[in-house]
């Protein structure tokens, strides 16, 4: 009984120890903090990623975002892959089956990579700190001032091969110094060989250290002393010459018809199609065997966008990558040109406008005008944003194509070719004109004709002040010859005709004819009859014209009739601007004006037949006297000046007045006074006496009755 009490105790201790193991042995790894600082970060995990921290004892499953830290290791399942990314943003892909180890220098500053077992695909940066890759005992530190992508494979005997798979990169330690270009291959192969390892026991089947917890730490966790660094043999890889054909680099695809990517075949080799989003091929990725093909079809479901792609050719385990080249499937829908459109700048210059149809804002055009089917005679180009332009100075056929630019000389396929003629400059008019001749309307007409112009649309003809038409008097748009012009230009001119396009051009003028101007007659400014002068015995009635000069006439003519269509007129010329003529009858007088000049440069005009009439005039209004009064008396001391004062009545017809007095009723030795106003002063002595006075109004053809007589004494006393 008290054995069985013992061994039921003992199996209570036994369980009870085993709870406390086990949550000592299972418990939660150290926090963060006590891990130093952060030296990769898992960004994608397919199925299983085991990790373990350097103060873990069991592998725990890896998620997106898990930390790594100095002497962190990771371990991929079967069909599995992860993503890690470095403190200086390099990124190390991970496939199956692969077991590595990251670790930090002392000082902080380049990581290393100790791959134990698999392969690796290093996507560096070129930026930041390198990293380091461990071989055998010996750090490699790979330099790249460039994005580079490097394949890394370690076999159980510790050799390693490393193949470049896009850029440049420096590997340098242990007395190595390689460069290596994409496509180039070598291996690696510790002089002195490592220890040989077990398998690893598979993280979570129940614990367990991997063979690199065995071979790099003592029981007691501590790192054992590191032997010599071993010196490394370095060989290059032979490999195969991969040469791609289509797509070529930077082709833009627009899915329209089957597509194929081709390259020269690869006999007794595996070969691997890439294609991917992104140039690390990290992004949408996607693999396709092609072993012993020479082809493959692009897939219809690729998306618009860039894709990079290559070929992988395994040899040995080992990849040799071909070179990376670009394309872009992109969907333009037609990637139509409109109509091009000419606009006219100046004589035989032109802007081409090409419209690219559903063109967005930002986007970029390759424009080429040509002068052959071919484009190799190329006139114009241009890239950028539009308007598509070009500037054309020769007449000639041209043809226009367009495509899309995307930069880094990527371009889509070209449009449909337009072609545009670009017509030859107006040519001039070839005038001939008939004489001119003066119409019954008082214009100056003449007939002309030219040939037509080809490209014109209609014809201006003008008239201008001088040869040079600087200034121009007329301008007449016509449709075509023939035409008769008229005009009444005043002053002798010159013409021309000038060819006008429907864009606005003008072509060069015509030969420049002289036009004679028109010399209108002068302006009345005063017609009439004038009565006989009534002082001049066998004066008649003057006929009187007055009018404005033109400054062009020499002279001029003047008809004069008693016809209202002057009939029968006497022509008379004169060079004055006033005229007059003797006339006797009563009644209508009928007349007109030609100015006359140069008849080589003017066609003279009359004036419109004009009339005056003439009648006898009556007799003037006969004045009646006011001042003196009758029978006045003026007696006028001695010394005393004389002042006698005669007034009388106006007449609004008289030009002035006839004052007469005498000593006798009879006016016989009578003193006469000419006076231009209706009152005269008397200040000059007279003889003493009875005077008789009378006044009468005047002009030049006529005098009114004598007013009646007045008398008025005049003496002087002593």
């Amino acid at each position: 009984m008290k054995k069985q009490i013992l061994i039921g105790c003992l199996l209570v201790i036994t369980v009870l120890s085993f709870f406390v193991a086990k949550q000592f042995l299972f418990k939660a790894e150290l926090s963060d903090e006590n891990l130093g600082p952060t030296l990769a970060e898992v960004r994608n995990v397919k199925n299983e990623l085991r990790y373990k921290h350097v103060s873990g004892f069991f592998w725990a499953d890896a998620a997106q975002s898990q930390k790594l830290y100095n002497g962190s290791e990771v371990f991929t399942g079967s069909s599995s892959e992860a993503q890690i990314e470095m403190r200086n943003k390099d990124v190390v892909v991970v496939p199956e089956k692969t077991l590595l180890r990251i670790t930090d220098s002392p000082e902080g500053g380049s990581l290393t990579l100790n791959l134990e077992q698999g392969q690796l695909q290093l996507e560096g940066r070129g930026t930041g700190k390198p990293l380091n890759l461990r071989v055998g005992s010996s750090d490699l530190t790979l330099n790249a001032d460039a994005p580079f992508g490097l394949f890394v494979k370690k076999d159980a005997s510790g050799e390693v091969a490393l193949s470049l798979s896009s850029g440049q990169v420096t590997l340098e330690g242990d007395g190595i110094k390689k460069a290596l270009t994409a496509g180039q291959a070598i291996e690696l192969k510790p002089l002195t060989p490592e220890p040989a390892k077990t398998e690893p026991v598979a993280p979570g089947t129940g614990g367990g250290t991997t063979p690199l917890q065995g071979a790099e730490k003592n029981a007691g966790g501590s790192v054992a002393p590191k032997a010599a660094a071993p010196k490394l043999e370095l060989s290059d890889v032979e490999q195969d010459k991969i040469v791609l054909l289509e797509p070529p680099s930077r082709k833009v695809i627009y899915g329209s018809h089957l597509e194929f990517f081709k390259w020269k075949q690869i006999p007794d080799k595996k070969v691997t199609l890439e294609y991917s989003r992104t140039a690390d091929f990290l992004t949408e990725s996607r693999q396709q065997d092609v072993t012993g093909m020479k082809e493959a079809v692009l897939p219809k479901d690729m998306g618009t966008g860039e894709y990079y792609w290559r070929l992988v050719v395994q040899d040995k385990g080992v990849p040799q990558f071909s070179e990376t080249r670009s394309f872009r499937l992109e969907s333009l829908k037609g990637n139509k040109i409109s109509d091009p459109v000419l606009n006219f700048k100046e004589r035989g210059k032109w802007q081409l406008n090409v419209p690219v149809e559903g063109a967005k804002t930002g986007e970029k055009f390759h424009l080429q005008v040509g002068r052959n089917k071919s484009f190799e005679d190329l006139f114009d180009e241009y890239e950028g944003p539009e308007p598509l332009r070009s500037f054309i100075d020769a007449a000639g056929e041209y043809r226009v194509r367009v495509r899309k630019s995307y930069g880094s000389s990527l371009y889509s396929d070209w449009s449909d070719e337009k072609k545009i003629f670009v017509r030859p400059p107006l040519t001039a008019p070839l005038l001939s004109k008939a004489d001119e001749k003066l119409n019954d309307a008082g214009m100056i007409e003449m007939g002309l004709s030219w040939t037509p112009v080809p490209y014109a649309q209609d014809y201006l003809v003008q008239i201008g002040e001088g040869p040079k038409f600087t200034r121009v008097l007329k301008n007449v748009v016509v449709d075509k010859s023939p035409y008769v012009l008229k005009h009444n230009e005043t002053v002798p001119g010159y013409m021309r005709v000038v060819a006008r396009s429907p864009e606005g051009e003008y072509s060069p003028p015509s030969d420049v004819y002289q036009v004679k101007g028109l010399l209108r007659g002068p302006a009345i400014e005063k017609k009439e009859v004038l009565p006989p002068l009534f002082e001049k015995p066998g004066s008649t009635p003057q006929f009187h014209l007055l009018w404005t000069h033109r400054e062009a006439a020499k002279k001029y003519r003047v008809e004069l009739s008693r016809d209202p269509k002057l009939a029968n007129s006497q022509t008379m010329e004169t060079e004055n601007v006033e005229f007059f003529h003797s006339v006797n009858d009563e009644g209508w007088y009928y007349f007109r004006v030609w100015p006359l000049g140069d008849n080589s440069k003017y066609f003279s005009v009359p004036t419109s037949i004009l009339a005056v009439s003439y009648g006898k005039p009556g007799p003037l209004i006969t004045p009646k006297l006011l001042t003196p009064k009758k029978n006045e008396v003026f007696l006028i001391p001695r010394g005393v000046p004389v002042s006698i004062k005669f007034s009388w009545t106006e007449s609004p017809e008289n030009e002035w007045y006839a004052l007469e007095m005498a000593q006798n009723p009879n006016f016989t030795d009578a003193t006469h006074i000419k006076v231009e106003a209706q009152e005269y002063v008397l200040k000059n002595p007279i003889k003493n006496g009875q005077w008789y006075f009378r006044v009468r109004g005047r002009n030049q053809y006529r005098a009114s009755a004598w007013s009646e007589t007045g008398v008025f004494y005049f003496g002087v006393s002593k």
